[in-house]
């Protein structure tokens, strides 16, 4: 069986879908997290890295610490935005252009190619999602099944 990449990336059309995404889900659930009431209660009751939000569901007030994944990445309970690798990875302007560069060139979709030639803000909050998930999980499998 030969290895299928991007057998399994989102769509462009699914970025700005409802905060629905299985894999955190499933990670919160495993993690034993009680995150029942979060979106009423103080951010600093929850929150471990002193930089969240209170946002409008308890399923996205998490932590960044509270996931394993994560938690490797933040260094001294520190929140991984303030990590030196998120800022060259995730929001380095370059970076972003030659990651774009790829999956234009590796996108077999024609209409998806065409989406990512687009410069607005939907796409490169796309790319960014997308580097995100890779760089967090660099050392896991990613897919289907997984």
């Amino acid at each position: 069986m030969a290895l299928q990449p991007y057998s399994f990336e989102p769509t462009i059309n699914d970025i700005d879908s409802n905060f629905n995404h299985m894999h955190f889900a499933n990670e919160i659930l495993n993690t034993n997290l009680c995150i029942e009431n979060r979106s009423i209660k103080p951010v600093n009751e929850w929150c471990l890295c002193e930089k969240c939000l209170n946002l409008s569901t308890d399923r996205e007030c998490v932590c960044c610490i509270e996931f394993e994944n994560l938690q490797k990445l933040c260094l001294d309970k520190k929140c991984i935005t303030l990590n030196k690798s998120f800022s060259k990875i995730i929001l380095d302007e370059e970076i972003l252009n030659i990651t774009r560069q790829q999956m234009i060139v590796k996108t077999k979709n024609r209409k998806k190619r065409n989406n990512l030639r687009i410069l607005d803000n939907k796409t490169w909050r796309f790319i960014c999602y997308k580097q995100f998930t890779h760089w967090v999980n660099s050392w896991s499998k990613l897919g289907k099944g997984w």
